[in-house]
This record gives structure tokens, sequence and C-alpha cells, in this order.
């Protein structure tokens, strides 16, 4: 589960905090769940707490056969193991990991779109405590991506607020499809 050291500050976002595995990625914007909240595409997905589950589901049925996946067999065994290993970058030491991006088509120069992604990570920043405290009473992990899609700069502020009601959005449908999380 989700690690609070106690060096993790609340008010920061370190690279624990951010996603940067491929097939967290993958798995964020094939199978998630997404909505527009100008001027972001947001993208979010509750991830099962068994991250063996979710990095070699392949390899176990390759190793099961036509069995089913049984929970009990990947809590106690990870076939691939001497092979096979989490990587550093996917473990959840927060409740969330973020991911934001900007369109090269929209916004040509790298320097617009890195002051873009600063203040997107600067509200997210701000404003996650909550959004961990919620995870955190319901023993979930999540992974979020916000896509800036707006042609203009907008203010710090107006991201923030957006930002908030994004988290808003995302704490709502999670408490409306389950009750636990795992």
């Amino acid at each position: 589960m989700a690690e609070h050291s106690s060096k993790q500050k609340l008010h920061s976002f370190s690279k624990d905090e951010r996603l940067c595995n491929f097939t967290l990625k993958k798995i964020l914007f094939n199978q998630g769940e997404q909505f527009g909240e100008y001027p972001f595409r947001v993208y979010w997905k509750v991830i099962n707490p068994n991250l063996e589950e979710v990095f070699f589901r392949e390899s176990l049925v390759s190793f099961l056969g036509d069995k089913e996946i049984r929970n009990d067999f990947l809590k106690t065994q990870n076939p691939s193991f001497p092979f096979k290993k989490i990587p550093a970058n996917a473990v959840f030491k927060s409740p969330a990991k973020c991911l934001t991006g900007v369109s090269s088509k929209v916004h040509k120069s790298a320097v617009q779109r890195n002051k873009i992604k600063r203040l997107i990570k600067e509200g997210y920043r701000n404003n996650k405590q909550t959004f961990y405290s919620f995870l955190n009473e319901r023993n979930c992990l999540c992974i979020i991506g916000f896509i800036y899609t707006a042609k203009t700069l907008m203010p710090l502020r107006d991201l923030e607020a957006k930002i908030v009601v994004s988290l808003q959005k995302i704490v709502e449908k999670i408490s409306e499809q389950q009750g636990t999380c795992e």
C-alpha cells in the first residue's frame, strides 16, 4: 500500500508522485476513464494494490494455462520472480501518481509547454491533501493524467480552481463506483 515516510512532505510533489512508468501510462490511457474540465482532459484510473497482477498478468496466464487466475496464488507467489520484478518507478509511495501533458501541436514553444506543466504541477501540489486523505481512507491507489487542451495560457489561480474541481469529480466517481478500493 502507499507508504508515508516521515521525510515525505504533504506540500511537495516528489518524483514518487509522478507517473513515469510506461505500463501504468498505457493502463491509464487505454483502460482509464476520462472527462473534460476546461482547460483539461482528465484521465484517471483506480489501480489494484497488488501490482504483480497488473504487471505480470500475461505471464501468469501462460504459467497457469487456461485456469482462472486466483488471487490467493498471486499473493503467495510470483511465477516470474527471478526474471521479472516490479519496476522501482511503479511502486506507490503515495496514494496517487500524476501525469501532466501539453500538446506540441497547440503550443509550439517548449518554453511555453514547460511553463504550463509547471503551473499544473504547482496547482496539483497545492490542492492534493484532501484527495490524498480520501484515497487513504478508502485504501485506494489512483493514477491521474491532466492534459492541457486550451490554446491560451491561463493564470495559476484559474488552473488551481479547475484542478480542485477535477479532483472533486474523481472523488465523486470513486465513491459512486465502490465503497472501498480493495
